[in-house]
């Protein structure tokens, strides 16, 4: 019982000993048969591995008394050893899962609070990008609610500063900040989410480093706040949905064309940077409708329409509606 609950570091040294010094034991005993410790190396580890190839073993009393040593000891050594090798990443796995580990990923998408619109998004986001990393923070859910390997997932209280630093927010592309289904009033849905927020530009403003932040808010009459703490976007999903369904009623099926522009079907919405050889909006206008795409916007800034003939600044943001075979073809 004291073996098997050897300490690790322990248990290594004692497995390593026991195979180097069998080795060298062994070419000892019969350096005819072993004719180098690398031979009886060879031995002791298709040995204590139950391997047993037989290509080459002892042939005097000594040595065969030493192998049987080597197998009560050896073999019942090596099988604790593995057994920990095992426990080890089992344990790991179900630390994972329960999202206790340190994230080590980069560039990845924060997604805090887990709710129905996040289950959503996070089904958006992996199956629209092939190669986009996500990582889940919420308090209330025990597990990682999908098993992914694009998926890793953070257990505890996203105001704190260090699950914040848990989920590696530093090294993040973006955050979404999602407003929880279990608050009884809009105000307290907003004020968790505007605390989150806060937090997020604290460890922003103190490290001097940008972190891209968006925000689920449930009442419009508290965007205010939120700029405040210079949130950098967010989204009013009960606003949209009644102005879709205002734009739906005067025009028919405008509604139908919202939904796939943000959805993995058809036609959908992606941002790209400007090219060297694009001068004007009209430059990139041409070039983008000879690839099957549309120039939309500049940033939030759906104006270029009237404003062709002007160049483009080098940080424009451009934002394009096309499918997702042209748009791989764009960025390539």
């Amino acid at each position: 019982m004291k073996v098997i609950h050897m300490n690790n570091w322990i248990l290594i040294f004692a497995t390593l000993s026991l195979i180097l010094a069998s080795s060298y034991i062994v070419y000892y005993i019969e350096p005819e048969t072993f004719t180098s410790p690398f031979e009886g190396l060879w031995w002791t580890m298709t040995t204590v591995a139950t391997v047993g190839y037989g290509d080459v073993s002892p042939t005097t009393v000594n040595g065969k008394i030493f192998a049987m040593f080597l197998y009560i000891v050896g073999i019942g050594l090596m099988s604790i050893f593995i057994g920990k090798v095992i426990d080890f990443f089992s344990i790991r796995k179900r630390l994972k899962e329960e999202g206790k580990l340190k994230i080590t990923t980069k560039n990845h998408i924060l997604l805090i609070n887990w709710t129905k619109k996040a289950a959503i998004t996070l089904e958006e986001l992996l199956k629209t990008f092939e190669h986009v990393r996500v990582v889940i923070v919420d308090e209330n859910i025990s597990k990682i609610p999908l098993q992914h390997e694009r998926v890793e997932f953070v257990n505890g209280n996203p105001a704190s500063i260090d699950v914040l630093y848990q989920a590696n927010i530093l090294s993040s592309k973006s955050i979404m900040v999602f407003s929880p289904d279990d608050v009884l009033t809009a105000s307290q849905a907003d004020g968790h989410t505007l605390l989150i927020a806060s937090m997020i530009k604290g460890i922003e403003k103190e490290h001097n480093q940008h972190i891209y932040t968006i925000c689920e808010v449930s009442n419009s009459n508290h965007i205010h706040a939120f700029n405040h703490v210079n949130v950098n976007e967010y989204i009013t999903a009960n606003d949209t949905a009644a102005h879709l369904a205002a734009r739906s009623i005067l025009f028919n099926g405008s509604s139908e064309i919202i939904r796939q522009l943000t959805s993995h079907e058809g036609y959908d919405l992606y941002s790209i940077s400007k090219k060297s050889e694009w001068k004007t909006y009209q430059d990139a206008s041409i070039a983008l409708s000879a690839k099957g795409a549309i120039l939309l916007s500049n940033g939030n800034d759906m104006s270029i329409i009237s404003k062709l003939h002007q160049p483009i600044p080098s940080d424009a943001k451009l934002f394009i509606i096309c499918n997702d075979e042209t748009y791989f073809d764009i960025v390539s």
